[in-house]
């Protein structure tokens, strides 16, 4: 607490894009749309070098570490872990400003009585939009027409409707939920794959992982759509990828890791594969020399499919101060993150 208010921490990286930093228009703007407790909240906004720990300068961690000796609430990305129930006796959550938290896992630093919160249902107005996008641009080849078009052909690739065709989602979260009823609303036929998930109202079924080969044997698209834990790492192996249709497309959202690039690379090459969309890569920045900057028929959007300029930090501002409506309500707090299963 600051003063008896509760004091929430912003804590931004100045290598960002402008997507990712809360800014105080933003803070204003918030407080005026929860008039009604602004005279509770304490807001700070700090600023590091780069999202490394190792790169944050004298001055960064001289700022941090002041604001968080009274702070209830930390919204950021990446800070330091080391003695931090020492540093910020007074916190209660941390809100990560992205929905997978992988990039901070193992959570053995996590001090006792600390829950952490995702940022899973601030992407869906705009990632909604980006998914239907996907879906239509793979039943029309577009990243094979856009192939054919660097390499100067005139090559007329004719498909059908999307309406009927089949749907396959590993992981029928939020994000796989989204992609679900975007698909739904196009008339697909929708099946999910998730080993938590049982059933959802636009999937005609929901399976466990089990199911994964079978379902994915006569598919005509497959989105990948799953957190990164040790059970979903290197999920899509080439063998995985065996498994689809010559004529599937392909489209990963969630997170690069699942994926075995390589295998998708070759498989796109040799023709195993239709097409595919990526969005998000093992390593990003997607280096200069990976080969998928050159993979025939492959749409690369580097990263960009779910986050809303103008709307991403107002809405994951407006879900930390439901949180702390929450809190003093007494009620549970929304998105906690369960460390098991590190989402």
């Amino acid at each position: 607490m600051y003063n008896g208010k509760v004091h929430i921490h912003i804590e931004n990286s100045r290598s960002s894009s402008q997507v990712f930093i809360g800014t105080e228009e933003h803070v204003k703007a918030l407080l005026e749309r929860n008039a009604d407790i602004a005279d509770k909240l304490h807001i700070t906004i700090g600023s590091s070098a780069e999202d490394p720990i190792d790169r944050w300068t004298d001055g960064d961690f001289e700022e941090y570490y002041g604001y968080m000796k009274t702070a209830d609430v930390l919204v950021g990305f990446v800070f330091p872990t080391e003695n931090m129930a020492q540093y910020a006796p007074e916190l209660k959550w941390i809100h990560f400003i992205s929905s997978g938290v992988n990039h901070m896992a193992p959570f053995d630093w996590v001090p006792e009585g600390v829950s952490l919160i995702n940022n899973r249902g601030v992407h869906l107005p705009k990632s909604g939009e980006s998914f239907a996008m996907f879906l239509a641009m793979l039943n029309s080849r577009m990243p094979c027409l856009a192939t054919a078009q660097r390499n100067g052909e005139w090559k007329q690739i004719f498909t059908s409707v999307i309406k009927g065709k089949k749907l396959v989602i590993f992981g029928v979260g939020s994000q796989g939920g989204e992609i679900a009823r975007q698909a739904h609303r196009m008339g697909l036929r929708v099946i999910g794959i998730d080993p938590y998930v049982k059933s959802h109202p636009c999937c005609e079924g929901v399976y466990t992982v089990d199911r994964l080969k079978e379902e994915l044997a006569d598919t005509d698209f497959l989105a990948i759509a799953a957190p990164v834990t040790d059970e979903t790492r290197g999920m899509f192996s080439e063998e995985v990828l065996g498994w689809l249709p010559k004529e599937a497309g392909l489209m990963n959202v969630s997170r690069g890791a699942l994926l075995d690039q390589n295998a998708l690379d070759k498989k796109l090459r040799n023709g195993d594969i239709a097409c595919a969309i990526l969005d998000v890569f093992d390593v990003e920045p997607l280096p200069a020399d990976s080969p998928l900057w050159t993979t025939p028929n492959l749409t690369i959007t580097p990263h960009v499919s779910s986050d809303d300029l103008v709307n991403y930090m107002p809405l994951t501002l407006d879900l930390t101060i439901e949180n702390v409506r929450n809190e003093l309500a007494g009620r549970p707090l929304k998105n906690i993150v369960d460390i098991k299963k590190e989402f």
